[in-house]
């Protein structure tokens, strides 16, 4: 099965609701774009992946995508690893973090999924099989608003049937931090688990370690599952001072885009929980190979997965097939590319999601890409912006 073309299309959809903090912040326009990756064969077949990456640079993404794509023109489709290590050492030079290996990793999720179909199996059945019958599910939101909003968004997140939240706890001055978990914490009860992200990769000043371990003793009490990104992504010294100077589990690396940043963090004993995205981190088998380095040091996984779909469902494959994995990351804010792709909607059973049985990745597009694209047209300026002012 030879590979015709590797393409990438640029969508973008409205995203979230009026007032909601990422939108009003990060995406002015309402609008969030996503960049799926194509790879298509000679006898019609075609596989999905993406990029988390496309979020911020779309148009730099599709650069990408063609310069890396056109190595792949005429090789064996069901290739998957040597594929991925052709166009890895064709952009060795120049790309081996950062952006590069996200675009690459997109195309690695979409060689398994074009693999999966072909074969009918899901793909982690690809990747040794599956380790878990389901994985329980967090509800990710919880971004800064007015208390009884805050409270009724968790509410909403309970009788859904959710068993885990997490909320966002930047932006917000350390006593409102403590009143917004003070008031989710009440919401959701004692039954139902709460984890804070304070976002600090994004942060024009992080917080210290010291302040930091300021915050997280004053949440303490409200016994949450963990803090996430509690100072600057690189701080690994800083991960690990607060990790020594608190008692709550201490998370982060969903920026990881290497296995050489994985090892950073785990050699400086930064974290409890390590969240790798295989929509950033470099594709499926790089997430499995920190996940595998995790499980060495007694780490369990929990994926980060906020794109449309086919990153989600990417980290869905990986996670169902990693035995250290222990829950799932699924975004309360509304966004229609991820329900428009999935074969199988997602349903809860007392909170957890069942593995997915759909062949491939479990993601298609009903109509082709061009219906898509006619649908949710990519704007350009809708990308995510980091506020500079």
């Amino acid at each position: 099965m030879k590979i015709t073309g590797v393409r990438c299309l640029l969508l973008s959809a409205p995203y979230a609701t009026s007032g909601d903090a990422e939108r009003e912040i990060h995406l002015k326009t309402g609008y969030r774009p996503a960049s799926l990756i194509i790879v298509e064969t000679a006898d019609g077949q075609y596989g999905l992946g993406e990029t988390y990456a496309g979020v911020f640079a779309p148009e730099a993404v599709r650069a990408l995508v063609d310069q890396l794509g056109g190595d792949l023109v005429g090789k064996d489709a069901f290739a998957t690893l040597a594929l991925w290590d052709r166009i890895r050492l064709s952009s060795y030079y120049w790309g081996r973090m950062g952006m590069t290996q996200s675009v690459l990793g997109g195309i690695e999720m979409a060689l398994w999924d074009l693999k999966g179909k072909a074969l009918g199996v899901p793909v982690y059945e690809l990747l040794g099989g599956r380790q878990h019958d389901s994985l329980p599910v967090y509800a990710s939101g919880g971004n800064p608003k007015p208390l009884d909003d805050l409270r009724a968004e968790m509410r909403g997140y309970r009788e859904a049937g959710f068993r885990a939240v997490k909320m966002r706890i930047n932006h917000l001055s350390f006593e409102r931090i403590v009143e917004s978990v003070a008031a989710c914490r009440d919401a959701l009860g004692a039954a139902v688990g709460l984890a804070a992200d304070a976002a600090q990769g994004l942060a024009r000043e992080p917080w210290s370690p010291k302040h930091a371990i300021r915050v997280a003793r004053a949440l303490e009490h409200f016994d949450l599952l963990w803090l996430e990104e509690p100072v600057e992504v690189t701080n690994y010294a800083g991960f690990a001072e607060i990790r020594r100077g608190t008692s709550i589990p201490i998370a982060g690396g969903e920026t990881v885009t290497s296995l050489v940043e994985a090892e950073l963090y785990l050699r400086a004993g930064a974290l409890d929980l390590f969240q790798p995205d295989a929509a950033v981190i470099g594709g499926i088998g790089i997430f499995r190979q920190v996940a595998q380095l995790c499980e060495r040091q007694f780490l369990p996984v929990a994926v980060h997965a906020w794109s449309s779909a086919a990153g989600i469902m990417g980290n869905f494959h990986a996670a169902f097939a990693t035995r250290n994995c222990t829950i799932l990351e699924l975004s309360g804010v509304p966004n229609p590319l991820r329900d428009e792709l999935l074969v199988e909607p997602f349903r809860l059973l007392d909170g957890r999601l069942p593995a997915p049985t759909a062949p491939g990745l479990g993601i298609r597009l009903a109509d082709g890409p061009d219906a898509l694209e006619q649908r949710f047209p990519y704007r350009p300026g809708s990308a995510y912006r980091v506020p500079l002012d």
